[in-house]
């Protein structure tokens, strides 16, 4: 279209000698405005290819991977360390070894690509990182020398803070994630923005050109619906549990806190109910840990099944799980709630092409003293189901008071 348009003005100028100059300077004006179009167009072409490059190298970290296989395999190296300190399922010193050496492996990876990337992204991950190097090295003579007497015990002592150290990482990398997604996700609106600018000045040039935009206009905008579709699910993934699907530790503090802010400004009591499986090692060590994942799966469906529609279960790590019960409820309704989990969970489960049949006990704790905090109330529910426990398997022990102190959880 430009080139007629020039050929068009250079017949023009022949005709009419004295519009030459005029003429000269639209064909300047013409090529100048088809120019930057051409470089327009070539540059946000450009820019799209790398935005896109971006979002691809996004959607590939294995952030959230690693720090899951981390975790993952820091569990399975607890389950060897206590099944060797018990002399169950013959496990052997070496056994233990080889687990530590496998945590150890997972252990330097978080400090390589793009996991250490996200380590050194901020001061908590960078600390988070270096307390799980000085836990590994202050364990390793134990594991190493694990057949001297007493060397499993301090092992496992020294290895505990582990596992709230790994939780935090996973919520935190899966959050990391989220928000470079969501960043992407501006970068693109902006773009955009830009492009639907770009189009109107495009239309004096031509439909060739509209059409062209129209068609990298319908493909950003594919890549915004993927983008916003991709973001919800990694916030999603970095608040439930990835193997039951119910609220994960960090969700379950976030709605936590929100009761709590709800107690201390209107006086609304809370209840948090707080139990774990009875025999589930069992299952898990007879069966294996694909076995004990579904069994996982068929627990959190039945807990949602005994449970009203808003209260929130989650499931805080291995076999233990805290249901947070909302609107204000009475005792007699938590232990009415508690004795219809008791039941569902006891029941036959199919499992293996086997039937088995574990249990649970379960602690409450209802907080009506605006002073307690968080903390004191996941104690208090820990010690009504320690409490629970001693009493024998499949039983529920209440709560119902008006502040915990300190001195009485610990």
């Amino acid at each position: 279209m430009i080139i007629s348009g020039l050929k068009a003005m250079k017949a023009i100028s022949k005709r009419a000698p004295n519009r030459a100059q005029s003429l000269n300077r639209l064909k300047i004006v013409l090529v100048i405005l088809g120019a930057g179009f051409i470089i327009g167009a070539a540059y946000f072409l450009w820019l799209i290819a790398d935005r896109q490059d971006k979002l691809a190298g996004v959607s590939r970290l294995d952030v959230a991977w690693v720090a899951n296989k981390a975790e993952s395999e820091f569990f399975r190296l607890q389950h060897a360390l206590l099944a060797y300190r018990t002399g169950d399922s013959g496990v052997t010193a070496d056994d233990v070894i080889l687990r530590f050496d496998i945590v150890q492996s997972r252990f330097i990876m978080l400090k390589d690509g793009n996991f250490g990337t996200f380590i050194q992204s901020n001061e908590d991950t960078r600390m988070a990182a270096d307390r799980l190097d000085e836990i590994r090295k202050a364990a390793e003579p134990f594991i190493y020398g694990i057949e001297k007497p007493g060397a499993a015990a301090q092992a496992t002592e020294i290895l505990e803070p582990i596992a709230t150290i790994l939780p935090h990482l996973v919520g935190v990398a899966n959050q990391y994630v989220a928000d470079l997604i969501t960043d992407n996700h501006v970068a693109l609106m902006s773009l955009h923005r830009t492009f639907t600018f770009m189009m109107i000045g495009m239309i004096l040039c031509g439909f060739g050109l509209i059409a062209f935009m129209k068609r990298q206009n319908d493909l950003l905008e594919g890549a915004h619906d993927e983008v916003q579709d991709l973001a919800k699910n990694l916030t999603y993934l970095a608040h439930h549990d990835a193997l039951t699907g119910l609220a994960n530790r960090v969700l379950f503090r976030q709605r936590l806190d929100a009761d709590l802010d709800r107690l201390r400004t209107h006086g609304e009591p809370l209840t948090v109910l707080y139990l774990d499986l009875d025999g589930f090692k069992l299952v898990n060590d007879k069966f294996g840990h694909a076995a004990g994942d579904e069994l996982l799966r068929i627990v959190a469906k039945r807990l949602q099944n005994s449970i009203r529609a808003n209260d929130i279960p989650a499931r805080l790590g291995g076999d233990e799980f805290a249901i947070l019960l909302r609107d204000p409820v009475s005792v007699e309704i938590a232990e009415t709630i508690s004795q219809r989990i008791i039941a569902a969970i006891s029941a036959p489960i199919g499992l293996d092409r086997q039937e088995i049949t574990i249990g649970t006990s379960i602690g409450i704790f209802m907080a009506k003293d605006p002073q307690l905090t968080r903390d004191e109330i996941m104690r208090g529910a820990d010690k009504a189901l320690y409490q629970a426990k001693s009493e024998g398997r499949g039983r529920y022990r209440s709560f119902d008071i008006v502040s915990l102190p300190d001195q009485q959880v610990a």
